[in-house]
Protein backbone atom coordinates (compact mmCIF):
# COMPACT_ATOMS: atom_id res chain seq x y z
CA UNK A 1 0.00 0.00 0.00
CA UNK A 2 1.25 3.11 -0.71
CA UNK A 3 0.37 6.21 1.67
CA UNK A 4 0.59 9.91 0.12
CA UNK A 5 0.98 11.25 3.98
CA UNK A 6 3.54 9.30 4.68
CA UNK A 7 6.76 11.88 6.31
CA UNK A 8 10.14 11.86 7.16
CA UNK A 9 13.38 12.11 5.46
CA UNK A 10 13.92 10.22 2.55
CA UNK A 11 17.36 8.78 1.11
CA UNK A 12 18.10 6.34 -1.79
CA UNK A 13 20.53 3.46 -1.00
CA UNK A 14 23.52 3.24 -3.34
CA UNK A 15 21.94 0.58 -5.74
CA UNK A 16 19.24 3.02 -6.56
CA UNK A 17 21.37 6.27 -6.62
CA UNK A 18 23.29 4.37 -9.44
CA UNK A 19 20.05 2.72 -11.05
CA UNK A 20 19.07 3.55 -14.57
CA UNK A 21 16.40 1.44 -14.26
CA UNK A 22 14.14 -0.04 -11.58
CA UNK A 23 10.97 -1.79 -10.39
CA UNK A 24 8.60 0.75 -9.50
CA UNK A 25 5.63 -1.50 -9.03
CA UNK A 26 4.92 -5.64 -9.11
CA UNK A 27 1.86 -6.95 -8.33
CA UNK A 28 -2.04 -7.21 -10.12
CA UNK A 29 -3.08 -5.04 -12.51
CA UNK A 30 -5.80 -2.40 -11.40
CA UNK A 31 -7.28 -3.43 -15.17
CA UNK A 32 -8.41 -7.41 -14.22
CA UNK A 33 -5.69 -8.03 -11.64
CA UNK A 34 -3.25 -10.10 -13.50
CA UNK A 35 0.60 -10.00 -12.44
CA UNK A 36 2.15 -6.84 -13.95
CA UNK A 37 5.15 -4.63 -13.34
CA UNK A 38 6.32 -1.18 -13.85
CA UNK A 39 9.66 -0.96 -14.95
CA UNK A 40 11.29 2.98 -14.96
CA UNK A 41 14.39 3.54 -17.61
CA UNK A 42 16.33 5.86 -18.98
CA UNK A 43 16.96 7.50 -15.51
CA UNK A 44 20.54 8.10 -16.17
CA UNK A 45 20.96 8.24 -19.73
CA UNK A 46 19.04 10.43 -21.70
CA UNK A 47 16.13 9.00 -24.25
CA UNK A 48 16.95 9.16 -28.29
CA UNK A 49 13.75 9.45 -28.95
CA UNK A 50 13.47 12.67 -30.87
CA UNK A 51 10.29 13.24 -30.34
CA UNK A 52 10.31 13.34 -26.43
CA UNK A 53 13.50 14.30 -25.85
CA UNK A 54 15.14 13.31 -22.47
CA UNK A 55 12.42 11.68 -20.48
CA UNK A 56 12.67 9.18 -18.11
CA UNK A 57 10.44 5.93 -19.33
CA UNK A 58 8.09 4.04 -17.87
CA UNK A 59 7.02 0.04 -19.34
CA UNK A 60 3.75 -1.26 -17.78
CA UNK A 61 3.56 -4.98 -18.91
CA UNK A 62 3.11 -8.15 -17.95
CA UNK A 63 5.64 -10.00 -15.25
CA UNK A 64 4.80 -13.31 -16.66
CA UNK A 65 4.67 -12.91 -20.33
CA UNK A 66 6.62 -11.20 -22.82
CA UNK A 67 5.16 -8.01 -24.12
CA UNK A 68 5.24 -10.06 -27.85
CA UNK A 69 3.32 -12.75 -26.87
CA UNK A 70 0.88 -10.91 -24.65
CA UNK A 71 0.26 -9.45 -27.94
CA UNK A 72 -0.48 -12.69 -29.61
CA UNK A 73 -2.70 -14.27 -27.05
CA UNK A 74 -5.03 -11.36 -25.55
CA UNK A 75 -2.97 -11.04 -22.06
CA UNK A 76 -1.94 -7.49 -23.39
CA UNK A 77 -5.52 -6.66 -22.14
CA UNK A 78 -4.15 -6.36 -18.31
CA UNK A 79 -1.58 -3.33 -19.34
CA UNK A 80 -3.98 -2.02 -22.13
CA UNK A 81 -7.16 -2.48 -21.17
CA UNK A 82 -9.85 -1.26 -23.42
CA UNK A 83 -7.36 0.59 -26.04
CA UNK A 84 -9.04 0.24 -29.40
CA UNK A 85 -4.73 0.09 -30.72
CA UNK A 86 -4.26 -3.04 -29.38
CA UNK A 87 -5.64 -5.21 -32.35
CA UNK A 88 -8.04 -7.94 -32.00
CA UNK A 89 -6.13 -9.69 -29.49
CA UNK A 90 -4.25 -12.10 -32.18
CA UNK A 91 -2.22 -9.23 -32.66
CA UNK A 92 -3.89 -8.80 -36.22
CA UNK A 93 -5.03 -5.05 -36.93
CA UNK A 94 -2.76 -3.42 -33.99
CA UNK A 95 -2.70 -0.06 -34.49
CA UNK A 96 -0.81 1.16 -31.83
CA UNK A 97 2.83 3.33 -32.52
CA UNK A 98 5.00 0.69 -29.82
CA UNK A 99 7.06 -1.23 -31.69
CA UNK A 100 7.40 -4.08 -29.31
CA UNK A 101 10.92 -5.69 -30.77
CA UNK A 102 12.53 -2.42 -29.58
CA UNK A 103 11.91 -1.21 -25.51
CA UNK A 104 9.06 -3.32 -24.49
CA UNK A 105 10.75 -6.70 -25.33
CA UNK A 106 14.06 -5.29 -24.24
CA UNK A 107 12.82 -4.37 -20.79
CA UNK A 108 11.12 -7.33 -20.41
CA UNK A 109 14.38 -9.33 -20.97
CA UNK A 110 16.26 -7.00 -19.03
CA UNK A 111 13.82 -7.62 -15.74
CA UNK A 112 13.48 -11.80 -16.39
CA UNK A 113 18.07 -11.37 -15.69
CA UNK A 114 16.95 -9.53 -12.42
CA UNK A 115 19.18 -6.54 -13.49
CA UNK A 116 16.61 -3.70 -11.99
CA UNK A 117 16.01 -3.29 -8.26
CA UNK A 118 13.17 -2.22 -6.39
CA UNK A 119 11.89 1.51 -5.59
CA UNK A 120 8.77 2.29 -3.34
CA UNK A 121 6.65 5.01 -4.19
CA UNK A 122 8.76 7.30 -2.18
CA UNK A 123 12.50 6.11 -3.06
CA UNK A 124 10.76 6.79 -6.86
CA UNK A 125 9.69 10.46 -5.95
CA UNK A 126 13.56 11.57 -5.35
CA UNK A 127 14.41 9.47 -8.29
CA UNK A 128 12.20 11.54 -10.21
CA UNK A 129 12.77 14.54 -8.57
CA UNK A 130 13.77 17.46 -11.54
CA UNK A 131 12.96 14.79 -14.34
CA UNK A 132 10.34 14.58 -16.93
CA UNK A 133 8.70 11.18 -16.88
CA UNK A 134 6.44 10.00 -19.29
CA UNK A 135 3.78 7.50 -17.69
CA UNK A 136 3.31 4.53 -20.03
CA UNK A 137 6.02 4.57 -22.89
CA UNK A 138 4.53 1.36 -22.96
CA UNK A 139 0.98 0.32 -21.58
CA UNK A 140 -1.57 2.37 -19.66
CA UNK A 141 -0.62 3.90 -16.66
CA UNK A 142 -4.28 3.43 -15.14
CA UNK A 143 -3.23 -0.31 -14.88
CA UNK A 144 -0.79 0.35 -12.04
CA UNK A 145 -2.15 2.28 -8.68
CA UNK A 146 -2.83 5.49 -8.46
CA UNK A 147 -1.03 6.51 -5.58
CA UNK A 148 1.65 5.00 -7.10
CA UNK A 149 1.90 7.89 -9.63
CA UNK A 150 0.74 10.29 -7.67
CA UNK A 151 3.77 9.81 -4.88
CA UNK A 152 6.27 9.35 -7.84
CA UNK A 153 5.71 12.66 -9.33
CA UNK A 154 5.49 15.30 -6.30
CA UNK A 155 8.90 16.30 -7.01
CA UNK A 156 9.52 15.46 -10.79
CA UNK A 157 9.33 18.88 -13.14
CA UNK A 158 6.68 17.11 -15.40
CA UNK A 159 5.42 14.36 -17.19
CA UNK A 160 3.45 12.82 -20.20
CA UNK A 161 0.63 10.76 -19.66
CA UNK A 162 -2.52 9.07 -21.43
CA UNK A 163 -4.91 6.61 -20.58
CA UNK A 164 -8.04 5.11 -23.12
CA UNK A 165 -9.70 3.72 -19.51
CA UNK A 166 -11.24 7.40 -18.83
CA UNK A 167 -14.65 6.24 -18.76
CA UNK A 168 -13.95 3.89 -15.94
CA UNK A 169 -11.47 4.91 -13.33
CA UNK A 170 -12.37 7.37 -10.77
CA UNK A 171 -12.18 11.46 -12.00
CA UNK A 172 -9.22 12.11 -9.94
CA UNK A 173 -7.26 9.94 -12.93
CA UNK A 174 -7.88 14.16 -14.64
CA UNK A 175 -5.31 15.63 -12.80
CA UNK A 176 -2.42 13.04 -14.03
CA UNK A 177 -3.32 12.29 -17.38
CA UNK A 178 -5.13 13.07 -20.66
CA UNK A 179 -8.02 11.08 -22.15
CA UNK A 180 -7.04 9.34 -25.04
CA UNK A 181 -9.74 10.23 -27.79
CA UNK A 182 -10.39 8.19 -30.90
CA UNK A 183 -13.21 10.82 -32.55
CA UNK A 184 -14.64 14.35 -31.69
CA UNK A 185 -17.70 11.57 -29.94
CA UNK A 186 -14.78 10.77 -27.18
CA UNK A 187 -13.22 14.03 -26.85
CA UNK A 188 -16.71 15.18 -26.12
CA UNK A 189 -17.40 12.95 -23.47
CA UNK A 190 -13.96 13.11 -21.81
CA UNK A 191 -14.56 16.45 -21.76
CA UNK A 192 -17.28 16.39 -20.05
CA UNK A 193 -16.33 14.67 -17.37
CA UNK A 194 -13.12 16.59 -16.96
CA UNK A 195 -10.42 15.52 -18.54
CA UNK A 196 -8.08 16.72 -21.61
CA UNK A 197 -8.07 14.73 -24.22
CA UNK A 198 -5.34 13.66 -26.40
CA UNK A 199 -6.87 12.74 -30.15
CA UNK A 200 -5.69 10.46 -33.15
CA UNK A 201 -6.57 11.03 -36.14
CA UNK A 202 -6.34 9.36 -39.51
CA UNK A 203 -4.86 12.74 -41.11
CA UNK A 204 -3.38 15.73 -40.07
CA UNK A 205 -5.52 18.73 -38.94
CA UNK A 206 -8.76 16.76 -39.00
CA UNK A 207 -12.06 18.27 -37.46
CA UNK A 208 -9.86 20.55 -35.03
CA UNK A 209 -12.77 21.56 -32.34
CA UNK A 210 -12.88 24.56 -30.11
CA UNK A 211 -10.11 24.17 -27.78
CA UNK A 212 -7.93 21.96 -29.57
CA UNK A 213 -4.55 22.13 -30.76
CA UNK A 214 -1.99 20.06 -32.98
CA UNK A 215 0.78 18.41 -31.24
CA UNK A 216 3.84 20.59 -31.53
CA UNK A 217 6.13 17.82 -31.21
CA UNK A 218 4.40 16.07 -34.39
CA UNK A 219 5.76 15.37 -38.02
CA UNK A 220 2.53 17.61 -39.45
CA UNK A 221 3.53 20.61 -37.06
CA UNK A 222 7.15 20.31 -38.07
CA UNK A 223 8.18 18.85 -34.92
CA UNK A 224 8.92 22.68 -33.40
CA UNK A 225 9.70 21.28 -29.81
CA UNK A 226 9.75 17.84 -27.70
CA UNK A 227 7.58 16.45 -24.79
CA UNK A 228 10.17 17.19 -22.67
CA UNK A 229 10.40 20.83 -23.18
CA UNK A 230 6.35 21.15 -23.87
CA UNK A 231 4.34 19.68 -20.83
CA UNK A 232 1.43 20.25 -22.14
CA UNK A 233 0.55 16.70 -21.82
CA UNK A 234 -0.23 16.83 -17.94
CA UNK A 235 -3.57 16.15 -17.21
CA UNK A 236 -5.26 18.85 -15.55
CA UNK A 237 -2.02 19.44 -13.32
CA UNK A 238 0.05 21.66 -15.79
CA UNK A 239 -0.52 25.21 -17.08
CA UNK A 240 -1.59 24.14 -20.41
CA UNK A 241 -5.79 24.07 -20.95
CA UNK A 242 -5.94 22.90 -24.49
CA UNK A 243 -6.70 19.75 -25.84
CA UNK A 244 -4.34 17.92 -28.53
CA UNK A 245 -4.55 16.06 -31.76
CA UNK A 246 -2.21 13.78 -33.34
CA UNK A 247 -2.43 12.55 -36.55
CA UNK A 248 -1.37 8.58 -36.41
CA UNK A 249 2.46 7.19 -36.85
CA UNK A 250 4.18 4.46 -36.21
CA UNK A 251 4.04 1.45 -38.09
CA UNK A 252 0.57 0.44 -37.39
CA UNK A 253 -0.70 3.75 -38.53
CA UNK A 254 -2.22 1.90 -41.82
CA UNK A 255 -4.97 0.29 -39.43
CA UNK A 256 -6.26 3.67 -37.79
CA UNK A 257 -9.76 4.33 -39.42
Amino acid sequence: MFNPTATGELTLSANLAKANGVILYEGPSKLDGKPIVVIATGIRNKSANAKTGAMVQTYIIRSDVSPIDAVKTGEDASICGTCPHRGDGTGAGRSCYVTLIHGPRSVYASYKRGIYPKANAFEASLIFAGKMVRLGTYGDPAAAPYALWKVALRDAKGWTGYTHQWRDVPAHWAELVMASADSVEDMDAAHAKGYRTFRVTSEPFANIKGRETVCPASEEKGKVTDCFSCRACMGTSGKARVSVQIAAHGGGKRHVA
